[in-house]
């Protein structure tokens, strides 16, 4: 299931989209999505908890976007839990905001290792209402810009003469995506 449906776009554009547009909205809607989602390193719709290993090593340890961490564990080569932490052992930042991209050792470093530490939580921005709107919002002038396929037509018009030209750097639709998620 995609987080944008024929319905928001049509809203977006303000007509319902032709037969053309909308057999290829699917396909482009399914790929786009899944582009921003490898660009994040997390989904953008509803998901279950599920477990992401990291090598630790590190005081703050930087972690896929993702909310409600449920667990964090220390395992060896075989992924067998050698240590269980409890909430006290450890913050998940940034502190204030939903979405968490950091942990943060209040003991000092993880110990060292490869895939050593376990994270459980819901990897998806799905419950940070705030981010998804501007992540869903950013999709959704991307499927316009694509559907219109003007975001690098340049217009110009000085006293009643008025020239159309291509760009040839074109419209950003995800900036919007690329300063929520540095270093992307």
């Amino acid at each position: 299931m995609a987080l944008i449906t024929q319905a928001d776009i049509e809203a977006r554009l303000g007509r319902s989209l032709t037969a053309d547009e909308s057999s290829s909205f699917t396909l482009i809607n399914l790929a786009l999505q899944a582009h921003i989602e490898r660009m994040i390193g997390s989904s953008i719709e509803s998901v279950s908890p599920t477990t992401r290993y990291y090598d630790g090593g590190v005081q703050h340890l930087a972690i896929d976007p993702c909310t409600s961490i449920t667990a964090l564990k220390y395992v060896d080569d075989n992924t067998d839990v050698e240590y269980t932490f409890i909430s006290s052992d450890y913050t998940s930042e940034p502190v204030n905001k939903t979405l968490k991209t950091m942990l943060r050792n209040r003991d000092g470093k993880f110990v060292t290792g490869i895939n050593n530490i376990a994270v459980t939580a819901k990897f998806s921005i799905y419950e940070d209402t705030n981010t998804l709107n501007i992540v869903k919002s950013a999709l959704l002038e991307s499927l316009v810009s694509e559907i219109s396929n003007n975001d690098n037509i340049q217009r110009e018009s000085i006293e009643g003469y008025s020239v159309d030209y291509v760009t040839d750097q074109t419209k950003d639709n995800l900036s919007a995506i690329k300063f929520l998620f540095p270093g992307i």
